[in-house]
């Protein structure tokens, strides 16, 4: 008789999770009806974003954070979270091929997610690691996602609108950019992390600079009038400062 091997229970944990949330976005899509794939996907991305956000924070203990706390045991909650998580974006993953309305550099980042989660939860010391990183990728999704939903429904040019677009490109750029940029620097040149820890967080810095690159190229084109009108605004309030009333 032909070997086969068993299903780890990790695995099955995993199966699990992907079909809870592919059960969720079915849910969804049978609770709203007449909306787009697209629409669903991203109630889904939402709940995820914002519970991981929530999770991930506290998890991590941000304003308690130490050496000892980073290489602290998994435990059973964080342990949840990681597979939690695996499942969704396995799910994204897969609705993404499917549908295929993302740029590669988001299939990247959903491999590049999962690939982590695997090495995270294959190591004992790595749960407030992971809940660190995972609140640091996800913090700024939900503001993505309304933003998404407000010109979905028409909000688009309103002032909570513009709102939460400036808000979370501020946010997306301060924390993947600058603070990604400084983390990414003590990660590589720490002793704490192992080569393949190392390794996945300068995969998701690179991935967050392209991201930050269309964000940018996105300003440029979207309020370069808006730009051109507040510099006039500067010069003539200059100009007036300068006695020419």
């Amino acid at each position: 008789m032909a070997y086969r091997p068993e299903l780890s229970t990790a695995s099955l944990i995993k199966l699990t999770s992907f079909l809870c949330w592919s059960w969720s976005y079915v849910y969804c899509a049978a609770k709203v009806p007449g909306k787009s794939p697209e629409w669903y996907s991203r109630a889904v991305t939402l709940l995820h974003g914002s519970v991981a956000t929530a999770a991930g924070l506290w998890q991590c203990g941000v304003f308690s954070l130490t050496r000892k706390r980073l290489t602290s045991k998994i435990t059973t909650a964080r342990y949840a979270v990681m597979v939690w998580s695996w499942g969704y974006f396995a799910f994204d993953l897969l609705w993404c091929i499917i549908y295929w309305t993302d740029s590669y550099v988001m299939l990247v980042h959903h491999i590049s997610a999962l690939i982590a989660i695997n090495i995270y939860m294959g190591k004992d010391n790595t749960g407030c690691t992971f809940a660190c990183t995972l609140a640091l990728m996800e913090i700024t999704n939900p503001l993505l996602q309304s933003r998404w939903f407000l010109r979905s429904e028409g909000y688009e040019g309103t002032i909570i609108y513009y709102a939460v677009e400036i808000v979370y490109l501020i946010l997306f750029i301060g924390l993947r950019g600058i603070f990604g940029t400084y983390l990414t620097y003590k990660i590589l040149h720490s002793d704490m992390f192992d080569m393949d820890e190392k390794l996945i967080s300068l995969v998701f810095y690179i991935v967050s600079l392209i991201f930050i690159s269309e964000i940018i190229g996105y300003v440029a084109y979207k309020y370069k009038t808006k730009i051109e009108e507040f510099k006039g605004f500067l010069n003539e309030v200059g100009y007036i400062l300068n006695g020419h009333w």
